[in-house]
């Protein structure tokens, strides 16, 4: 069992913006192989030889990336792509991040184009293979007050070669993927701040109020809609839903910390559960909010809070199949029979997806400034970790022990975690650049 740890004031980490660096030219960061100690970790394995337990999927090359999390599952895999962190392309997208406009999605891939809105809702797209651009649009609401409002891009799904961009003035919007031409367009009349997920026609959104709403994709046109209690204090972002299209099941998160199970074509609620540890249940100072996308795999769920509740879930009747006292607010990385996992603590963390199992923990070393900066989800690229820091560094983790076992300094600010499609690894920065390495 783990111990309990000290309550810590979750502070807001306003979202974070993936790495980059520059041009066409190909030049190698400066980054050598190290064997190093991290420092302590507070999560303590639950079995003497973890690595034993570890299996690793062969890596699979993609060629797309749809959703946040690459697809509406949430299953990123283990990816085959270059790792030697040489830049191909740096290429500016528009506006970054400011005191009342956020980058609060990740780019998508598809038929070798790069797809990614700005903070003041231009949609771009780039050929993958040197960044320049292909066309852009600046989204425009009918109502043109809407425009005022902050956070007007906040996130890109695509499937049927249709991007659906979701904004912070409340529409959601359709564009044709080869040319950026509006088919449809959405007023929810209220805010939305979370990246949309899209498959099998339906579209799914959710607003900053925990109004969950289901579209038809080819229309716009609302199928179903919930919403719950309206937290007074919550992030800014969110979960992605995730949806199984086997079992007709959409599954997400809400800011008051609960779990959602609907039925996708009808929105009858299923079963829900609450991912609130009970020291953290009554607690005015704690922000329960569920940060994480919920992933979904075979007739499982998995989901993780901020409040401490690690817990694998039975899609068809909510029952948990076991839990652990871990916190988070980046979307664990499900390869082969293991759930790899960022803790709120900062401890990267390999769980057996069966039973919960700790097979392995390590501390992630981030030196002197460790509280202001972010870690972002982890990404398995040729068998090997991909883990990066806000602050322009990468570390590279033996996925069966633990080890770190490279680390580079990109010189950039992040915003989020990589991205990996067609052999290229695309980081975003905080001042709206993309960069492409191999």
């Amino acid at each position: 069992m783990l111990k309990p740890k000290s309550l810590k004031l979750w502070g807001i980490v306003a979202l974070t913006a993936l790495i980059g660096a520059c041009s066409s030219d190909k030049v190698l960061p400066e980054g050598k192989r190290i064997s190093v100690l991290d420092q302590v970790a507070l999560i303590k394995p639950d079995v003497a030889n973890g690595k034993a337990q570890i299996k690793i999927p062969a890596a699979e090359r993609n060629t797309e990336w749809l959703q946040n999390e690459k697809n509406a599952q949430h299953l990123t895999g283990n990816i085959a792509a270059g790792l030697n962190f040489q830049k191909q392309w740096k290429t500016d997208f528009g506006k970054g991040n400011s005191k009342r406009e956020f980058l609060l999605g990740k780019p998508i891939v598809a038929n070798g184009t790069v797809y990614m809105v700005d903070a003041a809702g231009k949609v771009s797209a780039f050929d993958l293979k040197n960044g320049k651009e292909i066309w852009n649009v600046k989204i425009q609401p009918e109502n043109k007050r809407a425009k005022d409002t902050a956070i007007k891009g906040v996130g890109l799904a695509m499937a049927d070669n249709i991007i659906y961009i979701v904004t912070g003035f409340g529409y959601v919007i359709a564009l044709n993927s080869d040319k950026g031409e509006k088919l449809w367009e959405s007023n929810l009349e209220t805010p939305l701040r979370i990246a949309p997920t899209a498959d099998d026609g339906k579209l799914f959104v959710q607003s900053i109020d925990n109004k969950f709403f289901a579209l038809n994709a080819k229309t716009g046109e609302v199928l179903w809609d919930y919403d719950i209690a309206m937290e007074s204090t919550t992030v800014v972002g969110g979960a992605s839903a995730a949806y199984h299209k086997g079992f007709d099941v959409v599954i997400t998160g809400f800011s008051n910390g609960e779990i959602q199970s609907f039925s996708a074509s009808f929105g009858t609620p299923l079963w829900s559960d609450v991912l609130v540890d009970n020291r953290r249940a009554y607690s005015s100072t704690f922000l329960h909010a569920i940060k994480a996308s919920p992933i979904v795999e075979g007739e499982k769920v998995y989901v993780l809070g901020s409040s401490d509740v690690l817990a694998c879930i039975d899609i068809r009747t909510g029952a948990r199949k076991w839990e652990k006292e871990i916190g988070g607010v980046n979307t664990p990385l499900l390869a082969e029979n293991v759930l790899y996992v960022v803790t709120k603590d900062k401890d990267l963390a390999a769980i057996n997806k069966d039973n919960g199992d700790v097979l392995w923990s390590t501390g992630i070393d981030l030196g002197k400034k460790a509280s202001s900066l972010a870690v972002f989800e982890p990404l398995m690229i040729n068998d090997k970790l991909v883990l990066t820091v806000s602050d322009g560094r990468v570390f590279i983790y033996d996925a069966k022990t633990g080890t770190k076992t490279e680390e580079f300094d990109l010189d950039e600010k992040f915003n989020a975690a990589p991205i990996a499609a067609g052999g290229y690894l695309i980081f975003t920065t905080s001042n709206a650049k993309l960069i492409a390495y191999k």
